[in-house]
């Protein structure tokens, strides 16, 4: 997002005149109200100029042994390792950029700020700033937050099937206001 205020102000508009103050969380859409709000604030959001992308991984086809001995430890190194390349790729030609993280319980002594933030700017050519800033931040109290995860929960919802009325409801508003942009393959892991 470029420009995250005129976001703000159509969330904002939309929860007051729903008289909307929970979280907007894609496992809570099985509410009908928090489902008609979803439903408005994904179909307000999509039309802005913004972009979303991501990778969908099969936890069990990730070999965590790659990662470290320390089954926990391993699971966020694999984590940070894949936020990593994913932000690298799509940051290629940015420059100065603002990013901002879902604030989660972290592994005691992870460096996942530092780590990507510091291997990308690291690692361009020629050598420029790609991310400026690398922020986490609670997504309860972020709005635009809380559309990613509407987003990521649609996708997951396509990928798995589930059936689910409300939860296909908000997956369905999220496709049309993508066009054909909410689109996955199944990749795999080879040796």
């Amino acid at each position: 997002v470029k420009n995250r205020e005129p976001l703000y102000q159509k969330i904002t508009a939309i929860r007051q005149n729903s008289r909307f103050k929970e979280e907007m969380h894609f496992s809570d859409v099985s509410n009908p109200k928090a489902c008609k709000v979803c439903c408005e604030v994904l179909a307000a959001v999509l039309k802005e100029p913004i972009w979303f992308r991501g990778y969908v991984f099969d936890n069990s086809k990730i070999d965590l042994s790659y990662f470290g001995t320390h089954k926990k430890k391993a699971r966020y190194t694999a984590y940070n390792f894949f936020t990593k390349e994913t932000l690298r790729i799509f940051t290629k030609n940015e420059e100065n950029a603002v990013v901002y993280s879902d604030k989660k319980a972290r592994a005691v002594k992870d460096n996942f700020i530092f780590y990507v933030k510091d291997s990308i700017n690291n690692n361009t050519q020629p050598p420029r700033t790609v991310i400026k800033h690398l922020q986490a931040i609670d997504s309860k109290i972020d709005d635009i937050m809380q559309v990613a995860d509407l987003i990521i929960g649609a996708i997951n919802n396509k990928v798995t099937s589930t059936k689910h009325p409300l939860k296909q409801a908000v997956r369905e508003v999220a496709e049309v206001e993508f066009g054909k942009k909410i689109r996955y393959w199944d990749w795999n892991f080879t040796k």
